[in-house]
């Protein structure tokens, strides 16, 4: 005889203001035999004022419970008491199992209320021939064992938004809706009304009825309206009685009816009765916003057939429950009703336009809908306004619900071959571009003349809407349509203003959005490029009469000059630029490539320092004995022979170190104002003012002390210079540069150059 042993621990989750205590009057660990009987008892203790405040909801729980445990394998109920407050013997049900085939009901028990007062599991530790619950099956020997997931039972239903109220195309956004839900394959589809835009005579309703059913008869499921006020009232002459109603009952279907499914009510109220003495349809007017007297007795009479039924789901257009909407609604006499039937799990509206959630009142959650091609007040998803649809997911422990923005759900067969590489060379960027530069000016101009080229490399047309940000580039159509493997000249008026001359500006740039329908016929959109105009700098003057300096006064900035414009050879060479700061205070690099290679100035702590990586490893050379000074100009230069590194202060020689190797090369940009990690991004970067910055082959300085001077001309040694005089949308000229184009270097984050050049006190 096997022994059983079986443990019950419970995982309990509560409201703040609902204290409530779980307790199994069952000892935690049984042992029984095949004949024996196993009786397990759990009690739920609540709190008088919790009881009277949540006993549906709590009832409702040991029903679930009651369900469960009875149609579980070899378990049967054999008691079911209700359960009372504290004091009363509250046992939610006694549960008795034969231990005939040593295989005990398994898989976890998870009871959620309606209203989160509590979740009870019940886990059962099992002798092997449990069906739930077992382990996953394979070959492979001392692998961490799997549990295969349980068995329960699940369906869903979803349901669409309001489709009226915007613009003619939200009929395209439904579209898409029904195409999304046909991917999920759900038992049903609802609405919640406003199907067709309405207000108006019989001929134009008809015909919008007609889209709106042509559009959801292609889902794969039925689908089930809701009357709204955009569907009922009647604008222009002859208006009969009831307005659009008969019209309605006609095309659509019964203005309220409900029906069941799988164990579930479906009950489906109308809110646009109107007033009830004159017929009059408005539902600002308190006087419309009631139900009559008519439908509260037939939802009586639903509710008391359904009263045998696991969950109760209802639906109708006007969210009465919101009172500020609402003001003479009889709401609180249909949730009533709804609240005493104790298996309502969830009421459902639209109207509104924006997601909003009514709470959890008497166990039944209020739920609006937004909109599934109607008009938003903004697209602004984060806020309720959205075009959706929602996915109900109905399990025996409770219903969840998730908004699911259209759009968002693909279909896996449609990312085909061909599909994939036409996407991706819509991705290039040779597909939109300026076709000339505009040589720089030195002062603005405006209205000047520029081509846009368009190019359609693929075998489908495409549709590029193009605009301009800031309006600096005046576009004749916001759209161009080009057909297969076809090109478009474009021309374009581009102004280059003040706020770019300044430095202060970036270059004038298009936006481009490129769509293509699919082979379903599906717009498919490329992710939007920006393309900024070219500017020919070859006739740019950078250098100013008064001279100019480089202020870098933000986290990040700096100015970066590609790899390619530093084309230093191996030996001698000297590195030098003006500097003037506030605050020297710790890591300072000034002017580097380093990263493990290469050379650069740091200012660390106010000491000059210059180093270079020779034969694997650095050589430092540090100031001895002097200091840069907070807020005046001081020149830095480091100087490498060949045999020995020098670093000089203000043309004073101020330390020196023999050295001597191959330099060791890198890739990576040179940065002004900054040092480049392993991936050129610039770190530590300088807060202060830069200028004459150079670059030279050969030991420029040799002696102990010299004049410095700023800005000098460039000679055959040079390989870069930056006068730094001035920037132009956010460039800044490079003399001299033996490296390939551009010759110009980028400023980034918000620097400027302003005008005055650096000088020694």
């Amino acid at each position: 005889m096997l022994p059983c042993l079986v443990s019950f621990p419970v995982k309990l989750m509560v409201e703040k203001i609902d204290p409530v205590q779980v307790c199994l009057v069952t000892p935690p660990v049984v042992a029984c035999d095949r004949r024996s009987r196993l009786k397990i008892s759990i009690r739920m203790v609540f709190s008088r004022q919790v009881w009277e405040r949540r006993k549906r909801r709590i009832r409702g729980v040991s029903r679930s419970l009651h369900r469960v445990l009875s149609s579980g394998g070899s378990a049967t109920v054999v008691n079911y008491l209700p359960m009372a407050p504290e004091g009363s013997s509250p046992d939610c049900g006694v549960v008795t199992r034969r231990s005939s085939r040593l295989a005990f009901w398994t898989g976890g028990v998870l009871m959620k209320t309606r209203s989160n007062i509590l979740i009870l599991g019940l886990v059962l530790l099992l002798h092997p021939g449990a069906t739930a619950d077992d382990p996953v099956r394979t070959d492979r020997e001392d692998a961490r064992p799997l549990t295969a997931p349980e068995g329960e039972a699940m369906w869903q239903f979803a349901i669409m938004g309001d489709r009226t109220g915007g613009p003619a195309e939200g009929i395209r956004v439904l579209a898409s809706a029904v195409n999304e839900v046909n991917l999920v394959e759900p038992d049903l589809v609802m609405t919640v009304g406003d199907l067709i835009q309405g207000y108006n005579s019989r001929v134009e309703w008809l015909i919008q009825a007609k889209q709106f059913q042509d559009t959801m008869n292609r889902l794969s499921r039925p689908w089930y309206p809701v009357a709204g006020n955009h569907d009922i009232y009647w604008r222009g002459p002859d208006r009969p009685d009831g307005e659009h109603e008969s019209d309605y009952e006609q095309h659509f279907g019964p203005l309220w009816y409900w029906f069941e499914h799988k164990g579930c009510a479906f009950v489906i109220l109308y809110s646009d009765e109107g007033d009830p003495k004159t017929g009059r349809k408005n539902f600002s007017d308190p006087a419309c916003q009631r139900f009559t007297e008519r439908q509260l007795q037939w939802l009586d009479g639903v509710l008391e057939n359904t009263a045998s039924l696991e969950k109760v789901f209802v639906f109708l257009h006007h969210p009465r429950w919101i009172s500020g909407h609402y003001p003479g609604a009889n709401w609180r006499a249909v949730h009533d009703r709804l609240a005493a039937a104790g298996n309502v799990e969830a009421v459902f509206a639209g109207h509104i336009h924006r997601l909003h959630y009514g709470g959890n009142k008497d166990g039944i959650d209020y739920f609006t809908l937004a909109t599934t091609g109607g008009g938003k007040a903004h697209d602004y998803p984060g806020a309720g306004w959205v075009h959706h649809w929602n996915l109900v997911t109905v399990r025996p422990g409770g219903v969840d619900v998730a908004v699911v923005p259209v759009g968002s759900l693909l279909d896996p067969r449609h990312f085909t071959p061909q599909r994939r590489a036409l996407s991706e060379r819509l991705l290039s960027g040779d597909l939109v571009r300026f076709s000339e530069a505009i040589p720089a000016p030195s002062s603005p101009i405006y209205g000047v003349d520029s081509v846009l080229s368009l190019k359609n490399p693929v075998g489908s047309t495409i549709r590029m809407q193009i605009k301009s940000p800031d309006g600096r580039i005046n576009i004749p159509i916001p759209e161009v349509v080009l057909g297969p493997n076809s090109t478009r000249q474009l021309p374009v008026k581009v102004d280059l203003d003040e706020v770019l001359l300044s430095g202060k500006g970036e270059l004038p740039v298009i936006e481009v959005t490129i769509q293509f329908d699919d082979e379903h016929q599906r717009g498919v959109v490329v992710p939007t490029r920006r393309v900024a105009i070219n500017l020919d700098h070859r006739q740019w003057v950078a250098r100013t009469p008064h001279g100019g300096h480089l202020v870098l006064a933000g986290r990040g900035e700096c100015v970066k000059l590609t790899s390619a414009q530093v084309p230093l050879a191996q030996g001698a060479f000297t590195l030098e630029g003006w500097v003037q700061a506030s605050d020297y205070s710790g890591r300072r690099p000034f002017i580097a490539k380093t990263e493990g290679s290469e050379y650069g100035i740091f200012l660390t702590d106010a000491v000059p320092s210059f180093m270079v990586h020779l034969d694997g490893k650095y050589h430092v050379v540090e100031a001895e004995g002097a200091h840069l000074q907070s807020d005046r100009w001081h020149h830095i230069a480091g100087v490498y022979d060949g045999g020995q590194l020098r670093i000089y202060l203000d043309g004073n020689l101020v330390g020196s170190k023999s050295a001597s190797g191959q330099r060791t090369l890198n890739r990576l940009p040179l940065v002004v104002g900054g040092d480049p990690d392993k991936n050129g991004n610039a770190v530590d970067t300088f807060r202060g003012t830069i200028d004459g910055v150079r670059l030279s082959t050969g030991a420029r300085y040799q002696q102990d002390s010299f004049t410095p001077a700023v800005d000098l001309p460039a000679d055959s040694r040079t390989i870069v210079q930056l006068t730094l005089d001035r920037s132009l949308a956010g460039m800044v000229q490079v003399e001299a540069t033996r490296g390939k184009d551009p010759k110009v270097a980028r400023i980034v984050g918000d620097g400027r150059c302003v005008g005055g050049s650096a000088m020694l006190p």
